[in-house]
């Protein structure tokens, strides 16, 4: 069962960080679901900078990238920086082989994330 989570964080200077965490399959089938929670979760914060830890993901489909590529673009859209975190070598190799970390910034954790943070 596909999960997200949200929690806001805050980097050294003092910028707002959402991080929504998924867990599950992100899959054709999870889709309704996923784009749903991700939409309710970054609107809890106005953080400017978002960040998606799929580090509890099994599983994503070539659905399942495009719903984070489209949910990605509406972010950026709103003014919103992404990244993901993707720590786990399935998930890491998944996103590298579909070119989706040349679309979206990748971390291995929260840490490496504020690197990024503008």
């Amino acid at each position: 069962m596909l999960s997200v989570t949200s929690s806001l964080h805050q980097s050294r200077d003092g910028t707002p960080i959402l991080v929504l965490r998924v867990e599950g399959d992100i899959t054709l089938s999870s889709l309704p679901r996923l784009t749903d929670a991700l939409n309710r979760e970054s609107g809890k914060a106005d953080a400017p900078f978002v960040l998606l830890d799929l580090d509890a993901v099994d599983v994503i489909d070539d659905a399942g990238l495009g719903a984070l590529m489209g949910f990605a673009a509406r972010m950026r859209a709103a003014r919103r920086d992404v990244a993901v975190v993707a720590s786990m070598p399935r998930v890491r190799e998944r996103l590298a082989d579909t070119r989706f970390d040349k679309a979206v910034d990748m971390v291995s954790s929260l840490g490496d994330a504020e690197r990024l943070v503008r």
